[in-house]
């Protein structure tokens, strides 16, 4: 008999980061992800109850992107060219390091414009609402990449171990995403029509929460992998804006990855309206929890699972077959339909469990391709473009959830929307709001039929994707200076 082939333990002894350094991280990374989560799981919701037309709100989204699509450039090229630590007044307060001075520097302002943007009064007109929205949103976006770039880049930064870097990667994406859902059915259930707590002081109470964790990175992390090896000497650190967009060129997998984001995050129009689809379709805002909840644990378990599945598989492998599987069942929602009866409910509650398993993996999983494609950078132009890398991943992310938002809005906006003045889902239930039977069609295709053709034909991008994870662990290497670019060549399946 074959002896059973022993599991694979990760050497943690060659790893650079300590158990400590590793928590803080994952901390101060979960307390920004969750002051972000504010906007993303409020701002639709928030805005729908100010009595604004869904469409001028579109209007509004979009143009704060367009303004704020050079503020994540700018500060891309910005972090990757200017060292902090070379300014003798700021260094005492910012530290050492490359990314962290940066995050040192201006991660308060983020909790503070979150807050500033649900203080609109209700007293207000349309007119001066849609200003504060446009004034306070561009803030929130612009503080929201000056936090999150360094925060990103940091997992580049703090170590060059691959295996390593793809476990604090997995963590911390784990991390994250089930904290998110756990907040997140807190968040629904204060401001639900049982509880009835304003979006407002729910906002300002999770931000001083939040805020606490944002600290813990200020101090008792190093970064250890800042500088290029194997790189000429002249060029690194010593670089213009041309050359920045000229490392962006060079790698044409970072626009495969970025594209396939975009089509699936732009098309993702139902998520910020879920609680509206569930108290007008369903008869409850909390009616989704059945789901999330019974795919909790399931969902843990195939999250832990996918550093194992990518190595044993490969990252792309696992993104394209965990996002067929995950569309599909999307797709099928859509003509379930809605209904309050048990035959629509059961089918809908069983196709969202089944979607958010494979979900999960792909997404965690695509989550590894970034670094791999900064090292690929590296390798080929000897500059270090993590920041503007990082950047264009901000700008992508915030835009496309502004258009999805700005879509879904939109579309609602010109099917006969009846607009909403409330502080919450219990103010609706008491005033008694209505929706025509045109507005509520379309609520259920923007949060069913558009999010399932973007998910499908976002996987359909991946295919483009063709980098051997075998080979970004050379060009890591050669990076690092562990072997000759010689030697990483001779090694590679092939030329890149």
């Amino acid at each position: 008999m074959k002896e059973k082939e022993k599991k694979p333990i990760l050497d943690k002894s060659t790893w650079l980061t300590t158990t400590k350094q590793r928590s803080r991280y994952y901390i101060s990374d979960l307390g920004r992800t969750c002051e972000g989560a504010l906007i993303t799981t409020f701002m639709t919701m928030f805005l729908l109850m100010q009595g604004i037309n869904p469409a001028k709100t579109a209007g509004i989204m979009l143009a704060v992107k367009i303004v704020d699509s050079f503020d994540d450039i700018i500060f891309g090229f910005l972090i990757d060219r200017l060292k902090l630590t070379n300014l003798s007044k700021l260094k005492r307060i910012i530290g050492e390091g490359k990314y962290l001075p940066w995050y040192r520097l201006t991660f308060w302002m983020f909790p503070i414009f979150t807050i500033c943007f649900f203080m609109m009064p209700m007293q207000l007109t349309e007119g001066f609402k849609l200003v504060w929205f446009a004034v306070f949103y561009l803030l929130y976006d612009l503080t929201y990449t000056l936090v999150e770039v360094p925060m990103n880049s940091l997992s580049v930064s703090i170590t060059d171990n691959l295996e390593e870097r793809n476990t604090i990667i997995q963590n911390r994406q784990i991390l994250n995403n089930n904290v998110i859902i756990f907040i997140g059915l807190i968040f629904y259930s204060l401001v639900s029509e049982m509880v009835g707590l304003p979006i407002k002081w729910v906002v300002v109470g999770s931000s001083v929460i939040f805020f606490i964790m944002m600290l813990f990175v200020v101090n008792g992390v190093k970064e250890y992998n800042t500088e290029l090896k194997n790189a000429d000497e002249d060029d690194i650190g010593h670089y213009t804006l041309k050359d920045m967009f000229d490392c962006v060129r060079t790698n044409k997998y970072i626009f495969v990855l970025l594209l396939s984001s975009i089509v699936t995050s732009c098309l993702a129009t139902g998520a910020n309206l879920a609680n509206f689809v569930a108290y007008y379709h369903f008869g409850n805002s909390m009616i989704f929890v059945i789901p999330i909840a019974i795919a909790a644990v399931p969902g843990l378990i195939a999250q832990l699972s996918t550093a194992k599945l990518t190595k044993k598989f490969g990252k792309v492998r696992v993104v394209l077959v965990a996002g067929l599987l995950a569309g599909v069942p999307l797709m099928m929602i859509y003509f379930v339909g809605p209904g309050r009866d048990l035959p629509h409910l059961i089918p809908l509650c069983s196709l969202l469990v089944i979607q958010a398993l494979p979900g999960n993996v792909s997404n965690i999983a695509k989550s590894f391709l970034i670094p791999d494609t900064i090292e690929y950078t590296r390798y080929k132009t000897g500059k270090d473009c993590s920041g503007i890398f990082f950047s264009l991943n901000s700008f992508v992310t915030k835009l496309t959830q502004s258009i999805a938002s700005s879509l879904g809005l939109f579309m609602l906006g010109m099917s006969g929307w009846t607009n909403i003045e409330a502080t919450d889902f219990k103010d609706i239930a008491a005033q008694g709001v209505q929706q025509p039977q045109s507005a509520l069609d379309m609520l259920w295709m923007v949060y069913a039929l558009i999010p399932a053709i973007g998910a499908i034909l976002g996987v359909c991008v991946m295919f483009l994707y063709r980098i051997k994870d075998k080979d970004v662990e050379l060009m890591a290497k050669c990076n690092a200076g562990e072997i000759s670019r010689e030697e990483c060549e001779a090694q590679l399946s092939r030329k890149y």
